[in-house]
């Protein structure tokens, strides 16, 4: 569900798309109203007040990554994933680029016909990890994105474009997977079997990988020092679905009110755990900067202290929080590199499982007997299969000439 507002200045919800497609089909027809002051808009100077007017007054917005709660789009309502991440291109159109049509399943021109509005399907997006995702995917596909429109509420006006694209059958960037492989920076030792984990110096300031003693946060060489690494052709040691378990110390941005005790004391709790050493003092300083930096409201310093206290005097053990599928032989690949690596594993395995799904209704029809299994539908054979509606209905969809027919055995 892609939520819509009639204009910029104006964020209440008023009506919503059911996705992409839908929104490419108004992009190529839009009411006579919107394509006309679209047109306009393309003849007039964009830093005029004119175009600005019409750009944030006159014509209805989508917010594309992300769907809103209480009939009212800000970041603080935020309430799902749309499926959908949203890439803004300033200065070049679909005539300059390159486009990846394998994983661009959108595209249409913008307000002032000079850039583009670009979509990927995603899996896994977050408010916490959407900068991140947007970079990771805009630097995989080569796309010279607009930084200054990265932001989790940030709309798009709907524009006029008879030539919008759009394609459904497009790869899905896993975005937790793409993420955490760039969460662990790699030692620059060409070591097989050992990464230096990042450590910072008593000052809190610069990060450094050469080995001196400082403090951890993550314990990744601890767990992987046993290992039996061995890669691929490629490069790649992929360790499916036993990923490696280990304990990371991460302190989020922008965290909201209900969750800043909570968050501050699990972040203290990891400190401590990965750094049994560390004195009361260098703890205590590390959490008040995260509460000055980190948190949208900072807490009281009453209790912060009362959380530093409660976590140095009562130490526990902390589970796992962070998983590693991943690991490279060759370790001044760049992040850009290892994710397109990692595309590639992940894609070919999607596929598989893809296959896989439709052969159990391949099979299941092969075996339909309509005289005791009755009419073929969808949701039999979603009831039958325990497959999900989207998969099955495609198949119908693709496979019309296979699907039984009943009314004529």
């Amino acid at each position: 569900m892609i939520n819509k507002i009639d204009y910029c200045t104006n964020r209440t919800i008023t009506g919503s798309f059911q996705d992409i497609e839908e929104i490419v089909k108004f992009i190529k027809n839009p009411p006579p109203e919107n394509k006309e002051l679209v047109e306009y808009a393309r003849t007039i100077e964009r830093d005029s007040k004119e175009y600005r007017t019409i750009k944030i007054s006159k014509l209805p917005a989508i917010s594309i990554n992300f769907s809103f709660s209480h009939g009212y789009l800000k970041g603080d309502n935020i309430s799902t994933s749309t499926g959908y991440l949203y890439i803004d291109v300033d200065g070049k159109t679909e005539q300059d680029l390159e486009i990846n049509t394998a994983y661009i399943c959108a595209y249409w021109r913008s307000l002032s016909n000079t850039g583009l509005t670009l979509v990927v399907k995603v899996d896994g997006l977050t408010p916490d990890n959407f900068k991140t995702a947007t970079q990771e995917i805009a630097n995989v596909l080569d796309i010279p994105f607009d930084k200054r429109a990265v932001s989790i509420d940030r709309l798009t006006v709907l524009s006029y474009d008879p030539n919008a694209y759009y394609n459904d059958n497009v790869e899905v960037f896993p975005v937790t997977e793409l993420v955490s492989e760039q969460s662990v920076e790699l030692s620059s030792t060409g070591s097989k079997n050992f990464r230096n984990t990042i450590i910072k110096d008593n000052s809190l300031i610069g990060i450094h990988c050469n080995g001196k003693i400082g403090i951890r946060y993550n314990n990744l060489d601890d767990v992987t020092q046993g290992m039996e690494i061995i890669y691929d052709d490629n490069g790649i040691y992929d360790c499916g679905q036993d990923k490696v378990k280990y304990h990371t110390a991460f302190m989020p941005k922008r965290v909201s009110e209900g969750n800043r005790e909570k968050t501050l004391g699990l972040y203290a709790k990891r400190l401590l755990f990965l750094n049994p050493d560390l004195d009361k003092k260098t703890l205590s300083k590390m959490i008040f900067r995260a509460n000055m930096i980190n948190l949208q409201t900072p807490l009281e310093s009453s209790e912060v202290r009362g959380i530093i206290n409660k976590t140095f005097d009562n130490r526990q053990n902390s589970r796992t929080n962070k998983t590693k599928r991943f690991f490279f032989e060759d370790v001044t690949l760049t992040a850009v590199e290892k994710s397109r690596k990692c595309l590639e594993v992940l894609n070919q395995e999607r596929k598989q499982k893809t296959q896989e799904k439709k052969n159990i209704i391949s099979e299941l029809f092969c075996n339909w007997d309509c005289h005791t299994d009755g009419k073929v539908s969808p949701k039999k054979v979603m009831e039958l299969t325990g497959l999900k509606k989207t998969m099955v209905y495609n198949y119908f969809r693709d496979n019309k000439d296979s699907v039984p027919n009943c009314d004529n055995p």
